[in-house]
């Protein structure tokens, strides 16, 4: 098993990731207690939601709020905010963008479920304004876990358009969309700095040893992304 993670993550006490496909597939909650108890991570303290491809947050900022929403029925979002210790979050892709922003002394941190229409939407805009508005000082970092790149994301005119030209590469008569360009002007339009965000070059569809990938394979088997803070 492999997780593909940010070291400066583990620096702020932290610990998350997205978990390779050799884990096998993550999308019912249960098979993912197992890892986390690999990891000493009680997994009733990592939450879940339902995700829809919206500009939607789930902020948890203390004991009883992480607790409200593990007791209610799945709500449907698309992101993560904390601001309080003992708890963490999870998220599953496929293609899409796990987004991971953190302040350098880990006291407030967020994950997102970037797909195309949740980028469109502004979700990594949102996401880094609310955590800039948690007051955390220092650095912010980011880091886009695997998903879909531009080598592989061929799209339409029709979803072409919603993205600004800079994300667009056009080749032998295709059309491509670069997410982490689109991402990282987001996350600058918030005030990050983009010295401090990363983007790897982890393509889910390209590389079907250590990812799956519903472009490729059109078979609904998810990858686990999750965020914690002990």
């Amino acid at each position: 098993m492999t997780i593909f993670t940010d070291n400066r993550l583990l620096a702020a006490g932290l610990v998350g990731g997205t978990v390779s496909r050799h884990r096998g597939n993550m999308r019912q909650s249960d098979d993912q207690i197992p890892l986390y108890q690999e990891l000493g991570i009680s997994p009733h303290r990592m939450l879940h939601f339902h995700q829809t491809h919206s500009d939607t947050i789930v902020s948890v900022s203390n004991e009883t709020q992480a607790r409200a929403v593990q007791a209610a029925p799945l709500q449907d979002a698309d992101a993560w905010l904390f601001t309080t210790s003992g708890w963490g979050g999870a998220i599953l892709t496929a293609d899409c963008v796990p987004l991971f922003l953190w302040d350098e002394h880990g006291q407030a941190f967020a994950l997102a479920h970037c797909g195309w229409r949740g980028v469109v939407k502004r979700l990594p805009f949102r996401v880094a304004s609310a955590l800039r508005q948690t007051g955390v000082d220092g650095k912010i970092f980011g880091w886009l876990g695997p998903h879909i790149q531009v080598c592989c994301f061929e799209v339409q005119e029709d979803v072409a358009t919603q993205f600004s030209p800079q994300s667009i590469h056009r080749k032998d008569g295709k059309i491509f969309v670069n997410l982490n360009v689109e991402i990282l002007q987001q996350l600058q339009e918030a005030g990050l700095n983009p010295q401090y965000i990363k983007t790897p070059y982890y393509c889910t569809c390209g590389d079907k040893e250590n990812f799956f990938s519903w472009r490729r394979d059109h078979v609904r088997d998810s990858l686990l992304s999750f965020i914690y803070k002990p």
